[in-house]
């Protein structure tokens, strides 16, 4: 060989594994010697002659420059190596074969990495710098560079899950190193971390390894989360990101960096997307790559989100530049980033409005209504809907419009339009009251003047609709007077009925001598006088100029007459039978229920012989056992079927709560309702009885 690193791919010609050096360490002094290292021995042991460890850094960084090419031809010639050693047996997706690939290759660099070395070198560099945190940590960053030297495929790690590649490293390392950095002011740490990001950026760029900063940066993500949200390393990774935009892989690199930020917490991670993630799609720099990993980003959030049931709160600031970036005509986003931004707009609006949605929603709608006027159509249709929904959940966006009504007419006319052509949908939904209040106001705040005699388009426009609507939504004492009215009617009958009663006939109650008081007054018989005459006159006239539209009238209320006359004669004939026949009627219902009995009872006694309870016992054995035959082939789909059943129990729940929602919450009970709902109940219950009184009486004239 050429007397440098051999590459992780050649795992059998390592200088030195596990087992020889555990024995080396048992026999020698913990610090490793110069034969033990080789070549490396000035390179990981900073202590060597005079020299510190930032002229060794230095030097290192000059040979590897010197040296890339010649490890790029040995990486090409080992990496088709380790790919043959793991290349499974069935063949897979290209990308699969890859990331298993990688990730043996890595796992088999950070086995490399031995606790008992480390903890050693560490221990020898406190003693000779006790007072030189700095100098501990480049010794741990040396020593995970010269272990570590693969060069990642993706540089967002999209394909592996977000803790790696720190979870690869052994527990009992990560527990060295967090103690480590727990030791270590924050200053100096928060030193080290933005230095560890200018070294990927730096890597990622050059095409070199990048993993040994990656494990640092996310040990320390969970070791010193001070470190990572102090303001000084979220200002060098905004600005870092910031001047790598055009640069794709660094971009990404970067990015990867920003979802350490928030750890666990869901509302901060969103809240990391929409602060630092969204304002790079809004630039024009960025590839096609940058914008799917950012997508990728929110799609995860969104997941978690989902799975998690947490109530999420998405302030006006990051929700607006949302819903612009989503519909602007000049942004910068490649077609199918556009349409799944699109998609998710309900669902970020869900994260802005769901949380108390009657005190927050008045944070948006005064941007809502100015959104409404200079914007195309699609985004108007969504605008509006947004506006409605603000207007019927939180009370307090009626008084933001009638404060915004004269500074945003236009927009308050497109409003209006909006409300009147979906008038029957809005008019169940929203508060009246409210609603009936700020058309006043706005009818009052649009009035002409006295002695001006020219008015606006759009004011004339606002005005009909404002006095449209408030003609529509009418008063609240009509429905007042339509109930006092029904209480009457019914008050009356009752007393008519009862008078009846008491008299024996409708001539001899007090009722009907009324009626026979009013129809002789005197104006009474004049105004039925005059009504004959006048009524004979159309009656002549009609009859001369239009004879066949009269016999067509006079067809029609002879054939109503006649049919109610109908009606009324079977109801009486019905009745009055009920009436001197109801003896006999309740003998033979007792009769027929008597005769039911005995039957039932006779045919329950024949069935109950010991031959058919012989038969019934062998039935019923011969049953079970098919059934455990049966229940031991189906035990596998129990599973399946009761997620069925739940599935349409759920979806019944849901029909039936919408069932509830449409005909008793969004259209309210109202005296019609109740009045169609009686009616349909009264005629039921009349063809029942008359169903049932037909074959009782048909069994009667039978016998």
């Amino acid at each position: 060989m050429s007397g440098k690193w051999e590459v992780a791919g050649k795992s059998k010609k390592v200088p030195i594994s596990k087992k020889a050096a555990k024995k080396q360490k048992k026999e020698q002094p913990p610090v490793a010697t110069e034969e033990e290292m080789g070549e490396s021995y000035a390179f990981s042991n900073p202590l060597k002659e005079s020299k510190n460890i930032y002229n060794l850094m230095k030097d290192e960084s000059s040979d590897q420059d010197q040296d890339r090419k010649q490890d790029n031809k040995e990486n090409l010639i080992t990496k088709p190596r380790v790919s043959g050693k793991l290349r499974p047996k069935k063949k897979g997706s290209p990308v699969a074969q890859v990331k298993k690939a990688e990730r043996e290759v890595l796992l088999e660099q950070i086995e490399e990495v031995d606790v008992s070395d480390m903890k050693s070198l560490i221990g020898d560099v406190k003693k000779r710098f006790p007072n030189h945190p700095r100098v501990w940590l480049k010794d741990i960053q040396s020593y995970f560079h010269m272990k570590v030297t693969l060069r990642e495929s993706d540089s967002g790690l999209m394909m592996y899950e977000s803790t790696y590649p720190y979870n690869m490293v052994e527990t009992e390392l990560q527990d060295f190193m967090s103690g480590i950095f727990k030791e270590i002011p924050d200053n100096v740490m928060i030193g080290f971390y933005t230095e560890l990001l200018d070294g990927l950026a730096r890597d990622v760029r050059n095409g070199a390894c990048a993993y040994h900063h990656r494990i640092l940066l996310q040990c320390m993500s969970h070791s010193c989360p001070k470190t990572v949200h102090s303001k000084e390393v979220t200002d060098k990774l905004q600005h870092l990101i910031t001047d790598s935009v055009s640069r794709t892989k660094e971009c990404v690199a970067l990015l990867w960096c920003l979802q350490m930020i928030p750890r666990n917490r869901l509302d901060t991670k969103l809240k990391v997307w929409f602060t630092w993630m969204l304002p790079i799609l809004q630039t024009r720099k960025t590839e096609r790559p940058v914008q799917d990993y950012i997508l990728n980003c929110l799609n995860n959030v969104v997941s978690e989100i989902a799975e998690s049931n947490e109530a999420i709160e998405l302030g006006p600031s990051d929700f607006f530049g949302y819903f612009d970036l989503v519909f602007s005509p000049n942004s910068n986003l490649f077609p199918h980033v556009q349409v799944v931004l699109m998609e998710m707009l309900e669902i970020v609006k869900c994260f802005a409005f769901s949380s108390n949605p009657d005190k927050r929603l008045r944070s948006f709608f005064p941007s809502l209504l100015i959104r409404s006027q200079q914007c195309g159509a699609k985004q108007k249709t969504v605008v509006l809907k947004y506006l409605l929904e603000c207007l019927q959940q939180d009370a307090q966006c009626w008084l933001l419009w009638q404060q915004m009504f004269g500074k945003h007419l236009n927009n308050s006319v497109t409003l209006l339009e909006h409300i009147h052509d979906n008038w029957n949908i809005v008019v169940k939904t929203v508060n009246r009251t409210a609603f009936k209040q700020t058309l006043n106001y706005l009818m009052v705040t649009l009035a002409p003047s006295t002695g001006k005699t020219k008015v606006k388009e759009n004011q004339r426009r606002a005005l009909e609709l404002c006095s449209d609507m408030i003609h529509a939504i009418g008063s609240p004492l009509k429905g007042a007077l339509k109930l006092a009215l029904l209480v009457m009617i019914v008050v009356s009958a009752a007393y008519v009925l009862h008078d009846v009663k008491e008299f024996g006939s409708f001539q001899a109650s007090r009722t009907g001598q009324i009626y026979s008081n009013f129809l002789q007054h005197e104006t009474v018989v004049q105004v039925f006088g005059t009504a004959k005459v006048y009524g004979d006159t159309v009656h002549k006239y009609g009859m001369t100029h239009v004879p066949l539209l009269m016999e067509y009238f006079y067809t029609i209320c002879n054939s109503v007459s006649s049919t109610l006359a109908l009606f009324a004669l079977f109801v009486q004939t019905n009745v009055n039978y009920l009436i001197e026949n109801k003896e006999e009627i309740a003998q033979q219902m007792k009769a027929a229920a008597v005769d039911a009995g005995e039957r039932s009872y006779s045919l329950i006694k024949s069935l109950t012989t010991p031959e058919n309870i012989d038969w019934l016992e062998t039935t019923v054995l011969q049953f079970m056992e098919l059934c455990r035959e049966y229940w031991t082939l189906a035990s596998g789909h129990m599973l399946h079927a009761a997620t069925v059943g739940a599935n349409s129990a759920v979806a019944l729940y849901g029909s039936a709560q919408e069932f509830v929602i449409v005909n008793f919450i969004n259209e309210p009970v109202t005296l019609d309702r109740l009045k169609e709902w009686g009616l349909t109940l009264s005629t039921f219950l009349q063809e029942t009885a008359i169903y049932y009184y037909n074959t009782v009486r048909n069994a009667t004239l039978a016998n």
